[in-house]
């Protein structure tokens, strides 16, 4: 069992320096930006569904739904309401 832990630090330590230097700090900054907006779209949909319960009205909280709503925010929430009214 030692090994498997000595090669699961040395695995760590890469990950941690690569994180680290400059070339990856980039990509990792453009994911966790993309990451957010998805939990914001997530948020503004289940407040919309929520709602939405009176008029028993739904929107599915999927990733592409949430990332729909949390890049474009108001505008693409009103674009999903109208595809829900107005195509399904």
């Amino acid at each position: 069992m030692a090994t498997g832990w000595i090669i699961a630090l040395i695995i760590v330590g890469i990950l941690l320096l690569t994180a680290a230097s400059k070339s990856v700090a980039t990509p990792i900054r453009w994911i966790g930006f993309g990451v957010m907006q998805v939990v914001i779209g997530a948020i503004l949909l289940f407040f919309t569904n929520l709602v939405g319960e009176l008029a028993s009205f739904h929107i599915p909280i999927n990733p592409v739904t949430a990332l729909v709503a949390g890049f474009l925010r108001l505008p693409g929430l009103a674009a999903l309401i109208v595809i829900k009214l107005w195509i399904m």
